[in-house]
């Protein structure tokens, strides 16, 4: 009876949510307001940057008459650009400031103002008519990654009785432009193996300093050296080519005058030598050990469907497939609602291309216990958002075990994937009593459906509770007992995955929390996950995730192959006691390898490291004595992170 009832829940979603966007009536993304009342009249050159401000000037035309005394506020877009944009100073002509926001923002401050993201608050001097002019000098320090513009809006206060009621001023809304600082970087991202027309695409990409896409001043040429082969381009921005794929392993060079560049101008990821700039690709295999693919993705990223997100998914999806090359990428929003999700999916199924660039569906659900995504492969999914069981809510246990049965009630092609993160770390927000809104992870039992777990993002290296060499390892999170040893302690069978949970629609770039790092994270920060899949297609890639055939890296395209008596990351493995074990690593990494480890139940069992940057090896595990897992880990030493997920080793009973 109860999977009569499950199927009929299934259909019934089906029919209501066919996957099409419901279009702008429904929801859409922020856009410009047309024939605005408040306009920016003077904009400066506003870009990227830590600490330069720039100041914009702007006139509000009110269409009503606001009389004399009225109390006034300009606010923000929206959460992220309130916390994203300094406001350093604010100038209203014929206006008394009577109150500022703080110069730098607590998240404690920001979930204390119910979402009002006000600059400056005035109170009027003079009546204003229909018509007249009220001037505004606006001074910030914009973000440090571009295209995180911030729409800034007039409030009134309704009726000047001494209360707080303020409404927006119709079309009072004017946007502050941020774009991409002057070229600092040339980076190469090229795909880690060949498509299905044995070519290698490769995005050559001009960068500010931030990793943000820029142009240089003028045509620069670059000379590039791909397997013997080399000729010359000229580029003035970022540029898409195709390789022919290498016969063994690859990795693309390109070497740039120093006096092509202008002086604003500079190349900062690269060596010089002599009067060049020489610049290496990541790596690239010709051909994986046993016949897969692989592929880099990213899926912990939040747009303006968010509360706290900013930046279209388009935008974003974008981003991911054109700058930083990933063959497959999908969003992780927070709860978003029937209408949200609708006007996403349309998106998804767009940028949707076999072959090409692989998307898939999910969101984040947050809550006090822990966060956990969910993804799946259709947009009707019983998993979606807002389905009317929604099995994702109660204490800990009892979501466990429903989520546990309706996996168990999925067919093999419409399961899905629960992957928990930041897990042992807590909320630096904090409640009115006090009280974190969230705390670490509640590990309780192994289940069927958390099959991945997040390792690290900006928030840092959830690893483990001890570090004899945090730094190194960016484990700047703390110790909470909810580490990811922790959960594979407890009996939970999960891979690793690498997310960022930036809320700028960017992903794969990780600096949205680079202030609670303490500075120790580059200002260029990249998290990616790799996948062994059969193609770059949307379910192939599903069941790569699903079979936990991954590695996670951080400012890294190193591709890693780890498997034990040849089952590889993710796959268990039966083997009769006293069985020799053995692992096999092939890793091909962006600098030398300070340190290369296999680990088992948090201690390691093999330590080796490579002055080379190609690392092919088989390492002894002794004889199976016990159910166990081993995984890997290695450091560059450049600071770029590699961990590879876990092969769980099984002891068979004896006949």
């Amino acid at each position: 009876m109860k999977k009569l009832i499950f199927w009929i829940w299934i259909l019934f979603i089906a029919i209501i949510c066919p996957g099409k966007s419901m279009g702008k009536d429904a929801w859409a993304p922020f856009e410009a307001v047309e024939n605005p009342t408040l306009q920016v009249v003077s904009e400066p050159d506003a870009y990227a940057t830590f600490n330069n401000d720039f100041t914009w000037k702007l006139v509000w035309r009110p269409q009503v008459p606001v009389s004399e005394g009225t109390e006034i506020e300009l606010r923000s877009l929206n959460l992220r650009t309130y916390y994203n944009w300094q406001y350093t100073d604010c100038e209203i002509e014929q206006a008394e400031i009577i109150k500022r926001r703080p110069f730098e923002i607590s998240p404690s401050y920001l979930f204390s103002i119910n979402g009002q993201w006000m600059i400056v608050r005035a109170k009027l001097k003079t009546n204003l008519e229909p018509g007249d002019t009220l001037k505004i000098r606006l001074t910030a320090i914009p973000p440090y990654f571009a295209g995180l513009y911030d729409a800034v809006s007039i409030y009134v206060n309704s009726n000047n009785k001494g209360t707080q009621e303020f409404i927006k001023a119709p079309r009072a809304t004017a946007v502050l432009n941020v774009k991409a600082n002057r070229a600092a970087r040339f980076a190469m991202y090229s795909h880690p193996m060949p498509d299905i027309n044995n070519k290698i695409r490769t995005v050559l990409s001009v960068e500010d300093r931030f990793g943000n896409q820029t142009e240089f001043d003028r045509e620069v040429p670059v000379k590039l050296d791909w397997n013997g082969k080399t000729w010359a381009v000229k580029l003035k921005q970022s540029k898409i080519i195709f390789l022919d794929a290498p016969k063994d392993i690859g990795r693309l060079k390109a070497c740039i005058a120093t006096d092509s560049l202008s002086s604003r101008e500079n190349i900062n990821n690269g060596q010089i030598q002599k009067d060049k700039f020489v610049i290496t690709g990541n790596p690239v295999w010709g051909r994986s050990p046993y016949g897969e693919t692989a592929g880099f993705g990213e899926f912990h990223w939040h747009t303006e469907a968010s509360g706290d997100g900013s930046g279209s998914l388009i935008m974003g999806l974008s981003s991911a497939r054109d700058h930083l090359n990933m063959n497959y990428c999908m969003p992780s929003d927070h709860t978003p609602s029937r209408e949200k999700w609708l006007y996403g999916v349309g998106i998804i199924e767009r940028f949707n291309e076999d072959d090409k660039f692989a998307t898939l569906f999910g969101w984040e659900n947050s809550t006090s216990q822990g966060h956990d995504n969910y993804y799946f492969t259709n947009s009707y999914h019983p998993m979606v958002p807002y389905g009317s069981e929604r099995p994702w809510r109660g204490k800990p246990h009892e979501v466990q075990d429903r989520l546990s049965e309706l996996q168990a009630n999925l067919r093999k092609g419409n399961k899905f994937i629960a992957i928990g993160h930041h897990t042992n770390s807590i909320s630096e927000v904090r409640k009115k009593d006090g009280t974190p809104y969230w705390f670490a992870y509640p590990f309780t039992k192994g289940d069927n459906y958390h099959r991945l777990i997040e390792i690290f993002q900006t928030r840092g290296n959830m690893e483990r509770d001890k570090y004899n060499d945090a730094d190194l390892w960016r484990a700047w999170c703390g110790s909470n007992g909810s580490s990811v040893q922790d959960a594979l302690e407890k009996g939970y069978k999960v891979g690793f995955t690498g997310g960022t949970d930036n809320h700028c629609s960017l992903p794969g770039r990780s600096f949205t929390f680079r202030k609670h790092a303490g500075g120790r994270m580059p200002i260029c920060s990249r998290i990616l996950t790799g996948t062994w899949i059969d193609r770059i297609e949307r379910r192939s890639i599903w069941q790569g995730l699903y079979d936990r055939h991954t590695w996670a890296v951080w400012d890294t395209r190193a591709i890693v192959y780890f498997a034990v008596n040849e089952s590889q990351s993710g796959d268990e493995i039966k083997v009769v006691k006293r069985a020799p074990l053995k692992a096999y690593i092939k890793i091909s990494a962006e600098d030398t390898l300070q340190s290369i480890e296999i680990v088992s139940e948090k201690e390691s069992v093999w330590v080796g490291s490579s002055d080379e940057l190609d690392f092919e090896k088989v390492v002894g595990l002794g004889a199976a004595r016990k159910n166990t897992h081993f995984y890997l880990r290695a450091l560059q030493r450049n600071g770029g992170i590699i961990y590879a997920s876990p092969v769980f080793v099984t002891i068979a009973e004896e006949k």
